[in-house]
């Protein structure tokens, strides 16, 4: 699945953080809290009012990433200022000093970290997503966002984090992200044009009329597929973001294979109905295209976040192509559900457990996170699609903002991620496939749990050397 950098993809901001330790954590006895004075003016941007930051012994700072700052630097503009570049002109402007960014592509990013927190050369603050968690916390690559030597300069007894979603996100009884505000959640995206043309109901209509689930989900992709224009397209109906989980993560950090779940195979069981039996999906390759397809008037549904949809909306401008509308994601009736479960996204930042200045990265995210908070308090509510939205898109998404989400945490598990895109995607979303959807799990079930236990193993080797 290609994934979008989470710099670019959001403006929610949150910290994802475990041990301190080279492998897991163990208590050792309490360590007091250090007392921190905030006493310092923010200078430096226009979104950094009556903000107050601490003293700093060293503010060196070193951030790793996959983009370089020379690229960060272009998503900033007067009109569209960008968090982490105005946060970074306040650090220079209150420390003297600029912050170094280490650039890291994705792929190398679990080796590189092992081995600098190994040697001692870590950056200071690291990636925090989906694709880095449980794994690097089991790794011991990133320190506890409680941990007492530099909790204070988080401010954590304030409102800047969401607490709340805290709780949501531990390891091994510590909490590993801290969260400004509600995680991104997936939307239905639809081509209004194409609906108005087919005299068809769309999936807005739909959810006014307590109509928007599984069932008529289908029944609506069916109606508005044609030749090779289909009802549905891209990967939102892939087998990690489905409404219930593939793994569970245990208090003591280790992890169970839940792909057998009743639950879960009833939902990939309709899912692969959807493509193999009612063709009501595209099943080719080219879904993954859909960013670009999608704007053109090929198809008529996707799922994607709002900022999904903004960049469809833009796209479809720039070409004069399509109307565009929203609708929640359908609610899982097959499954016995009566509310919606939404698969969403949360992207932000760790400390690594080798931080030379964890003090120092401790109080760069919470300036960011304040900071962004400013930008967004700025802006309309709804920024770009202020004016695109209607009435009732806006009160959907008010009216479904408390909905149930999932973010699926086996693609921070080994090479699960690789296995599930390799050997399960194809043959359910590619190509047409006669035989049956516990067949195909069957195969790579063995695959993933292999990768589980090496991640089980390593986790319980680890804490057997801390005894």
């Amino acid at each position: 699945m290609k994934k979008v950098l989470c710099i670019v993809a959001s403006a929610v901001m949150l910290i994802s953080t475990a041990s301190v330790l080279s492998g897991c954590k163990k208590n050792t006895g309490k360590t007091e809290e250090k007392e921190v004075q905030f006493t310092i003016p923010a200078t430096g941007s226009d979104y950094a009012k009556d903000i107050m930051l601490p003293e700093l012994k060293n503010p060196e700072l070193h951030i790793m990433m996959s983009m370089s700052y020379d690229n960060i630097k272009k998503l900033d503009t007067p009109s569209n200022p960008f968090h982490q570049v105005q946060a970074t002109n306040v650090w220079k402007e209150v420390y003297g000093t600029d912050i170094v960014v280490d650039v890291v592509a994705e792929s190398q990013q679990t080796e590189y970290l092992s081995t600098a927190v190994a040697s001692g050369t870590s950056p200071d603050i690291i990636p925090a997503n989906s694709m880095t968690y449980p794994l690097w916390s089991a790794k011991g690559l990133v320190a506890d966002i409680d941990d007492p030597k530099f909790a204070a300069y988080f401010d954590l007894d304030s409102d800047v984090f969401d607490k709340s979603l805290m709780d949501k996100f531990q390891f091994q009884g510590h909490p590993q992200w801290a969260v400004t505000s509600k995680p991104e959640l997936y939307y239905i995206v639809y081509n209004k044009t194409k609906f108005y043309l087919a005299g068809e109901t769309t999936p807005l209509e739909h959810y006014q009329n307590n109509n928007w689930n599984w069932t008529q989900f289908v029944k609506t992709a069916k109606a508005m597929t044609s030749g090779d224009d289909y009802g549905f397209t891209g990967w939102g109906l892939f087998p990690y973001n489905g409404p219930y989980p593939m793994i569970n993560l245990n208090d003591d950090g280790t992890v169970e294979l839940r792909i057998d779940d009743t639950k879960y195979m009833s939902y990939m069981t309709e899912v692969y109905n959807f493509y193999q039996r009612e063709k009501a999906g595209r099943l080719d390759y080219n879904l993954q295209n859909w960013s670009t397809t999608i704007p053109q008037g090929t198809d008529a549904m996707v799922s994607t976040t709002i900022n999904g949809y903004e960049r469809i909306v833009k796209t479809a401008k720039e070409l004069e192509s399509d109307e565009f509308g929203i609708a929640p994601m359908p609610i899982f009736d097959k499954g016995g559900e009566t509310g919606r479960i939404v698969p969403a996204s949360l992207w932000g930042y760790s400390i690594s457990s080798g931080a030379l200045h964890p003090e120092a990265a401790a109080t760069y995210i919470r300036l960011e996170t304040m900071v962004s908070q400013q930008i967004v308090a700025s802006k309309p509510e709804f920024g770009y699609l202020e004016d695109v939205l209607t009435d009732d898109e806006k009160q959907m998404i008010h009216d479904t903002a408390g909905d149930e989400w999932i973010i699926e945490n086996i693609l921070g598990i080994g090479d699960c991620y690789n296995i599930l895109d390799t050997k399960l995607v194809p043959p359910i979303y590619y190509e047409p496939n006669e035989t049956s959807v516990q067949a195909e799990i069957d195969a790579v079930k063995p695959l993933l749990q292999a990768e589980i236990d090496d991640f089980n193993n390593d986790l319980l080797d680890r804490l057997a050397e801390m005894e």
